[in-house]
């Protein structure tokens, strides 16, 4: 405790200094911001020096400025958890990134609040889902006690309604507000092109099994109820089979479940974890890399050669980084088009992916964030 006390006194000495030679208070500072957890918080001045409480939370900052890293004062632990390839791609473009302090080298329940403050952090970002144990907590009460702000933000729970919600807040909080602007109204210009299509031809709805990084945690089936994929397949038209189970934030599927009620089309959840387990997509990754894990999986999961999705080429891999960032308005039309090919034939997601992740070169150029197993010939 007295350590503790000894850094509060160190860091709030910081927080003087810095205030003494910011001089006048910033442009349209201080202003006060509401955040996805409907709370006012009140910025005094640009933050300087965020703190990422989940490193996925570094793709908005990506979509948002140039370059996030002189704005960084650490994460709680690093990309490269999740994806040690797109974690060195940033890495090459922002070689500042490879010495940002992390608390943790694995994701932790808890932050360890003596390690955060000694980083002097100045806002903190918080996923939605943590509402219920931050609010309220030490942690809260010691960041409210020195000032430090925090925010939550969320881009999984219900992507669609959230990431325009989350963009808007992070471009006040940044002083990034036009080109949140942009990247807001190119994701509502898209949107409502599916939402008008769909509109204009209805048809019977194709039956959509999600299948969440299988073999990454089980072989099957971790599946989405009422967020996160669920809200992309229902707005692209699908209908999601788990969907009449209880009501809940995710389930998990059995096997002869999956078996007992076949459906259309297989959506399946793809990155590169670090323990190389499930399905590859993204960064270096080849067409036939994401072709060979699927075959795989439809090989290895008992029955599933003889489901109608794998034998038509209906068997998807979609990369998982799309509903955990900014980018859910891609996965929804690749998701359109396998849905509806034909209704959808002109739509280009990876010049999407391109216009709200500007880093040259672009990403989707890199790598293959999507594929599907060819139908099979016997």
């Amino acid at each position: 405790m007295r350590r503790l006390a000894i850094n509060l006194l160190c860091w709030m000495s910081l927080l003087s200094a810095a205030a003494c030679l910011a001089g006048e208070p910033a442009e349209g500072f201080p202003k006060q911001v509401t955040d996805l957890a409907g709370r006012q918080v009140t910025l005094s001045a640009p933050p300087t020096r965020l703190f990422l409480t989940q490193p996925r939370q570094l793709y908005a900052l990506a979509t948002l400025l140039d370059d996030p890293t002189p704005r960084l004062a650490g994460w709680a632990y690093p990309l490269a958890v999740f994806d040690p390839t797109m974690a060195q791609r940033f890495i090459h473009q922002w070689p500042a990134l490879a010495q940002l302090p992390t608390l943790s080298s694995a994701p932790t329940p808890q932050l360890n609040s003596e390690a955060l403050l000694n980083l002097a952090p100045d806002l903190v970002l918080f996923d939605l889902s943590r509402v219920g144990s931050i609010e309220g907590s030490p942690l809260a009460r010691l960041l409210d006690e020195l000032g430090i702000a925090y925010l939550f933000i969320n881009f999984n729970r219900h992507p669609l309604e959230n990431t325009p919600k989350s963009l808007a807040l992070l471009g006040e909080a940044l002083d990034a507000t036009p080109r949140a602007n942009q990247l807001i109204t190119l994701i509502e210009q898209h949107l409502a092109r599916i939402d008008q299509r769909l509109a204009e031809q209805p048809t019977d709805a194709p039956t959509v099994l999600i299948n969440v990084a299988p073999g990454v945690k089980i072989d099957c089936c971790r599946t989405s109820l009422s967020n996160g994929l669920a809200d992309l397949v229902a707005r692209a038209g699908g209908d999601n089979i788990a969907a009449a189970l209880p009501p809940g934030a995710s389930a998990t599927l059995s096997n002869e479940w999956v078996l007992s009620h076949p459906s259309d089309i297989i959506i399946n959840t793809a990155g590169q974890w670090r323990a190389g387990d499930g399905i590859r997509a993204g960064l270096g990754i080849s067409a036939g890399d994401i072709n060979q894990d699927l075959r795989l999986l439809s090989q290895t999961l008992p029955g599933w050669t003889h489901l109608n999705a794998v034998k038509e080429g209906q068997l998807y891999a979609l990369w998982h980084g799309f509903h955990q960032g900014p980018f859910a308005i891609v996965a929804l039309e690749r998701i359109a088009q396998w849905l509806y090919p034909e209704r959808f034939y002109d739509l280009d997601p990876a010049a999407t992916f391109d216009a709200l992740l500007p880093t040259p070169p672009a990403l989707s150029r890199e790598g293959s964030f999507w594929g599907s197993l060819p139908p099979s010939t016997h």
